[in-house]
């Protein structure tokens, strides 16, 4: 017999480390050498642009800068140009926020979340990130100057953010999400991007204040994050962040993760996407897919799998991208419910 628990209770399952009877996974990513695996326990929503934002140039945002990529698959993410705070602060007294109180913005928002729900799937949102956001808005070396020279300025744009992020989550949550999502790289490979007591200062209280808003309606908070960030992981923790995504838990170090953090925090990461997948050895990416469950999850829950979402920019192969799935299944679920077969499909 099959398991009759929908994604979305082994989802919860997971986060809150109530014993799922698998991990939770979401390996639907763009196709791989016309491969597409069309597998995942999470349904994705977001709001739409402002009908009054006209941009004045390809990419140019809402927000006021531009994102430029020269990522020649046209997946990458991209870097920002013409920050709109980066003349000074007197320009945030008259800086134009995005209007986030426009109903017509969120045209479907309901429709999409009944939808997901409907198909059994753990729903989640998009809100706007505390640390990138600031720093796309002043220019990255602006914002890096910003901790050191003018930290109540800082504080009083996060504030800005923070409301934001507050009001989405209200309608999300009255549109039934789950949970909602924030994508914020924090650190190189080698260390954080700002000390952890200008952490704590700057960035604990608006962390603290969105994880209270979530829980007090019974939702969750997912954070992206990508690099060497150890110092900060007691942080977001003590904030109450649910889920962390990481993309690289090799530079953290698996064991390391499963000593501090297990069981304090879940993880929803894919295979290393530095220093494993890209070598496409089946046999490392089987042990390490492995370690992840045995150790990540060994807490009645506490771990889930994300596949990297933009794996032709790292030139991922097809095999490589299957042996991950097929690992995940081997050790992630007890019950062998799964099929292991390729899935064929289509771009969503």
């Amino acid at each position: 017999m099959g398991c009759t628990m929908t994604s979305r209770e082994i989802v919860r399952r997971c986060i809150e480390r109530r014993d799922p009877p698998r991990i939770a996974w979401h390996f639907e990513v763009t196709p791989i050498e016309g491969y597409v695996r069309r597998e995942t326990d999470f349904r994705g929503v977001d709001f739409g642009i402002s009908p009054d934002f006209r941009p004045d140039s390809p990419g140019r945002t809402e927000w006021g800068h531009r994102m430029e990529t020269l990522d020649p698959s046209g997946e990458g993410v991209g870097e920002p140009r013409d920050n709109p705070l980066a003349g000074g602060w007197d320009s945030l007294d008259t800086y134009r926020w995005p209007d986030f109180r426009n109903e017509a913005r969120y045209a479907g928002l309901d429709r999409n979340v009944a939808r997901g729900h409907a198909d059994g799937k753990y729903v989640y949102g998009v809100i706007p990130s505390l640390m990138l956001l600031p720093a796309f808005l002043r220019g990255m070396e602006n914002w890096f100057m910003d901790h050191v020279l003018a930290e109540d300025q800082l504080a009083r744009l996060l504030r800005g953010i923070l409301d934001i992020r507050l009001l989405l989550i209200e309608r999300y949550h009255r549109a039934g999400a789950d949970a909602v999502i924030t994508y914020d790289d924090m650190g190189t490979a080698e260390r954080t991007l700002i000390s952890p007591g200008q952490f704590r200062r700057l960035y604990l209280p608006p962390y603290k204040a969105t994880c209270d808003a979530l829980h007090s309606r019974g939702m969750h908070l997912l954070h992206h994050c990508c690099g060497q960030v150890r110092d900060f992981m007691p942080l977001l923790i003590e904030a109450g962040c649910d889920v962390i995504q990481l993309d690289q838990p090799k530079l953290m170090g698996i064991d390391w993760l499963a000593e501090h953090c297990g069981g304090k925090i879940c993880f929803w990461n894919c295979v290393d996407i530095q220093a494993t997948m890209p070598y496409g050895d089946p046999a490392a990416i089987d042990d390490e897919a492995r370690r992840q469950v045995e150790k990540l999850g060994a807490f009645g829950g506490g771990f889930m799998v994300k596949a990297y979402q933009q794996p032709n920019s790292l030139r991922f192969t097809k095999r490589a991208f299957q042996a991950m799935v097929a690992a995940f299944h081997r050790y992630g679920d007890p019950n062998n419910l799964s099929p292991l077969d390729d899935i064929p499909g289509e771009v969503l």
